[in-house]
């Protein structure tokens, strides 16, 4: 492997070397030059792996309204579309987490975005979006260790006027967004928007018993979200309001506000259907349903002095939310969840950075946070819940026959789970030294974190037994409490190796990831429900039951960008090579209450990624994303009974597409003294597969591809855009899962139209 690497760093030189200097006067410029949130220069001199969306036709063509559109944007990001907001998977390599700590870190507007609970919010007024892969512990820290993505509103600095945009479209799709931009002097500017969207959903329960009119009476939901049965149905609201101050040329000041409401309906998990390889209808009988409201505030403060720029955030984010679960999303009354959060994080960074053009240039800086999350939980086994708990009690040997009298047996939890963590970071660079054009950075970052549980699980269930002549009745009363510390100390280097000439680069670079570790609060209700099946007294090492330990990873990659044709033809390939340990694996509890994390041994991704930019003319652009990752387990064996394991060595880890591909295209048609000035045309073709759903790799979903398009007709500040989503209609699965026996799985949203209305004033 070494080898491959070495040949294709000095391919890539070579082609550097050779490749023509253009001259300025004929160059396309069709981008705003992106400069990085953390190394303050272009993103494409970074020596790493990095996408930016951020043109014009990046941005209004292709068609983003959350974060999941991002997937297959960028190669090697898979973001699948699960349904709810309550769970945001980001995937970069292989690289991700569908329960506990995201693997990939998330910052809005400089502002690190703690719990990945938070990270699916409604998109609006976004002027760019950068996207790193491979680990970035040394400047963004924890969890960032399958990449990072920044997004970047836009801002009164920049652009003052107000905007409109009204939308339509199928299943009831609905969406109005309405924002000012204003600078009244040269000191301060302000901004403030807000936007609403709904829609009616995709599937619907076919359950008679599901009857969602009885939940709006009695005033447990938002009524008009629920149509039809629909366990889609989704409204969402926010707003965002910035201000800043420059007192000085040196000096600024920015805040950042925002609040969003969600309340959507329930999940759309069908039975799996082995001989299609798809979910059946939706059909379980109790409600579903998330909501949640996210308040972020944000402070901006920057100082430049003459070499150097020194930058403060302060972030806080409150959280507070609820879901309601058939969780075993079938016919049968087996049990259901409803679970409570209220999330307080604070966070403070303060970094340094040089500003000047000598060869020695250099970032660093402190971190703290602080994070305080109350969880509160009921799991309450139902009638046929009942029965199988009351069965299983009868077969674990005890001499008399027991029947449990209660109709419904209630598993309350109470958690509250504190982290504080503290960084410190440096990262100098050596620039064309010995060589012009070469450049040496090396980078180290000190993460300590802090970890506490405070947790209280309680059952109570009524129960009588026939012992001879005598019914014995009694109460059987469950109960684990306890406080729960972990401590995590972590060193995260980096090192690289970059040469530039003109608009090429090649480099190299090896890092250090690492994914922080927690406790799965699922599992306490998993472990209550063992002391509530026996009547002999049980006892666990909760520590060990419920903690999962931290992840660790090395990257190594090798890769070049280059841009040629007059900025007409941009390309950058990357090679790279992650040793993963500790795999953090997200399955089922051993009794089927919730999800727990486990840690897996070790796995290796490897892969390549391409990106081609084409541009020939100021009408007409391309863009080409592909990503190859193939993502093994090296080292795994599950433990299946006292003596038994099962190796799983050699098989793919599940959830990773082995390939993601985009082609975005379009064109602009010019004219003059018409009722138009411009028709443009564009289309998206994305593709991703193949995923495994399970260790053993015995169920997939095969390679499959979407398709969308857009028309748009401009007329001065107006235009109006006709698009369509997922045009062939293709069916796939999202999302597998088993419990209880039995397999389920989530359809991808069918085809859809709608027209936008864009007004700018």
């Amino acid at each position: 492997m070494n080898r491959k690497i070495y040949i294709i760093i000095i391919l890539l030189c070579l082609f550097s070397q050779t490749a023509h200097t253009q001259k300025q006067d004929e160059t396309i410029v069709l981008d705003e030059v992106v400069i990085s949130s953390k190394e303050g220069q272009e993103l494409r001199k970074i020596p790493a792996s990095v996408s930016a969306i951020a043109t014009k036709t990046s941005i209004e063509t292709i068609i983003l309204t959350d974060l999941r559109t991002l997937s297959a944007l960028v190669p090697n990001l898979f973001i699948p579309d699960y349904g709810s907001k309550y769970t945001s998977a980001i995937y970069i390599r292989g690289t991700g987490s569908r329960m506990g700590n995201s693997a990939v870190g998330m910052y809005v507007d400089n502002v690190p975005y703690l719990d990945k609970t938070s990270f699916d919010f409604e998109f609006f007024d976004i002027k760019w979006i950068e996207v790193l892969r491979g680990p970035q512990g040394t400047l963004y820290g924890r969890n960032s260790m399958g990449g990072q993505i920044n997004i970047h509103t836009l801002s009164p600095w920049d652009y003052q006027g107000t905007k409109v945009k009204l939308s339509s479209g199928s299943y009831g799709l609905t969406r109005v967004q309405l924002s000012h931009y204003a600078r009244p002097g040269r000191k301060f500017a302000f901004s403030l928007g807000g936007s609403y969207s709904a829609t009616d959903g995709y599937r619907k329960n076919q359950n008679p018993d599901y009857n969602p009119e009885y939940f709006n009476a009695a005033g447990m939901i938002f009524p008009s979200a629920y149509k039809n049965n629909s366990v889609e149905a989704r409204q969402s609201a926010s707003l965002r309001a910035s201000a800043g101050w420059r007192p000085s040329t040196r000096l600024s000041l920015n805040y950042i506000g925002g609040y969003e409401y969600t309340d959507q309906n329930g999940y759309a998990y069908g039975k799996y259907n082995f001989s299609t390889n798809l979910p059946d209808t939706v059909n379980y009988n109790d409600l579903a349903y998330y909501r949640r409201n996210l308040l972020n505030n944000s402070l901006h403060i920057e100082y430049r002095g003459k070499n150097f720029k020194i930058a403060s955030v302060t972030g806080h984010q409150f959280l507070k939310d609820s879901l309601l679960l058939d969780q075993d999303f079938s016919p049968a009354s087996m049990f259901t969840l409803f679970q409570s959060q209220k999330l307080n994080a604070v966070n403070e960074e303060i970094t340094v950075r040089s500003t000047g053009t000598g060869n020695f240039q250099w970032i660093g800086g402190i971190s703290g946070f602080f994070q305080n999350l109350n969880t509160g939980s009921l799991v309450t086994f139902k009638e046929d819940g009942v029965a199988f708990i009351q069965e299983n009690i009868n077969n674990s040997g005890i001499p008399f026959p027991l029947e449990v009298t209660d109709g419904n047996i209630p598993v309350a939890g109470e958690y509250i789970a504190k982290n504080h963590g503290f960084a410190i970071f440096l990262q100098p660079s050596l620039n064309d030294l010995p060589v012009k054009g070469l450049s040496v950075s090396a980078g180290i970052r000190l993460d300590r974190e802090h970890a506490s549980l405070k947790h209280f699980t309680n059952s109570v269930y009524n129960y009588s037994m026939q012992v001879g002549p005598r019914v014995i009745s009694d109460a059987k009363n469950d109960t684990i409490a306890g406080n729960e510390t972990m401590d995590f100390t972590q060193l995260l280097p980096k090192f690289s190796v970059c040469y530039r000439t003109g608009d090429h680069l090649a480099y190299i670079s090896v890092s250090k990831g690492y994914k922080a570790g927690g406790y799965n609060l699922q599992m306490f209700s998993d472990l209550i429900e063992t002391k509530m099946r026996t009547v002999r007294p049980v006892e666990f090492d909760i520590q060990k039951s419920t903690s999962f330990k931290p992840e660790y990873s090395w990257n190594f990659e090798a890769g070049g960008r280059t841009s040629v044709w007059y900025n007409k033809l941009s390309m950058g390939m990357t090679f790279f090579l992650m040793n993963i340990s500790n795999q953090q694996i997200a399955e089922f509890a051993p009794n089927g209450q919730g999800r727990m994390i486990k840690n897996a041994g070790k796995s290796q991704s490897k892969g390549v990624e391409l990106e081609i930019d084409m541009y020939p003319s100021k009408r007409s652009w391309a863009r080409l994303s592909y990503g190859y990752n193939e993502n093994k387990f090296t080292e795994y064996r599950e433990q299946t009974g006292e003596d038994s394991f099962v190796d799983y060595s050699g098989k793919h880890v599940p959830f990773v597409p082995l390939q993601t591909v985009s082609l975005t295209a379009g064109y602009a048609f010019d004219f003059k003294n018409t009722f138009i000035d411009r028709l443009s045309v564009s289309g998206k073709y994305s593709g991703a597969g193949k995923i495994y759903w399970t260790e053993v790799n015995d169920i997939s979903q095969k390679f499959y591809s979407l398709l969308s398009g857009k028309i748009s007709l401009s007329k001065g500040d107006f235009s109006l855009d006709i698009w369509g989503e997922n045009l062939s209609d293709t069916k796939y699965a999202t999302f597998y899962f088993k419990t209880f026996g039995n397999s389920f799985g989530q359809l991808g949203k069918p085809v859809r139209f709608g027209i936008d209305l864009n007004m700018k004033f």
